[in-house]
């Protein structure tokens, strides 16, 4: 099995968590243990994760803000796996990837992170940011992520009481807060419905 440090990436709604499934599937079917992490902060499923199939897996860690993967009680529990798995990785902080990668490298356990690119300002997330810097495979998944228009959708809108916003917060969780709703959108869509309004620039 190649020992690389991957990330699979998409717009909301792109099938990253039943891709992970799937992954868990192939994995434990040939006899590899798997170990599954999320983000703390992503409270969505609270300690699953969980698809739009409705299909559930608790996760081994669930990672805060300040914890460290080198920390007894994590490092004790990655050693002894085949594989490790995480879900929400853009919610990771930027030394928790440089984490994994250290423990890819040492270990040659094969790593995966699935998470999205950028939030809802059209900004790259810290921790995304450093997956595409150190992974030595990066992957778009392109698999159910459409815009309303039919396009390939590329941005993760945010809705606030029905109304795309700029501003905010960059973490605000969509099913914990029935205000906030996620939107894929194609970079033309982004544009005219988000980007561009309230601007002064014309053309």
């Amino acid at each position: 099995m190649e020992d690389k440090f991957v990330f699979y990436y998409s717009a909301m709604k792109g099938g990253k968590t039943t891709r992970i499934f799937q992954k868990i599937h192939d994995l434990e079917e040939n006899g590899q243990s798997v170990i599954v992490i999320k983000p703390l902060i992503d409270t969505k499923g609270d300690n699953q994760i969980i698809n739009r199939k409705n299909e559930k897996r608790v996760v081994d860690i669930l990672l805060g803000k300040n914890d460290s993967l080198f920390s007894s009680k994590f490092i004790k529990q990655i050693w002894y796996f085949n594989h490790i798995l995480v879900d929400e990785a853009q919610f990771l902080q930027p030394n928790q990837v440089e984490e994994l990668w250290e423990i890819n490298k040492r270990t040659k356990i094969p790593v995966t992170c699935f998470g999205l690119k950028t939030n809802f300002k059209g900004e790259i997330f810290a921790g995304a940011s450093r997956l595409f810097a150190l992974a030595d495979e990066i992957i778009e998944l392109d698999s159910n992520s459409l815009c309303s228009c039919g396009n390939f959708a590329k941005f993760n809108a945010r809705k606030v009481d029905g109304v795309f916003v700029m501003e905010g917060d960059e973490i605000k969780i969509d099913g914990k807060n029935e205000k906030v709703e996620y939107i894929p959108l194609c970079g033309s869509c982004f544009f005219k419905e988000v980007y561009s309004r309230g601007r002064k620039n014309e053309f």
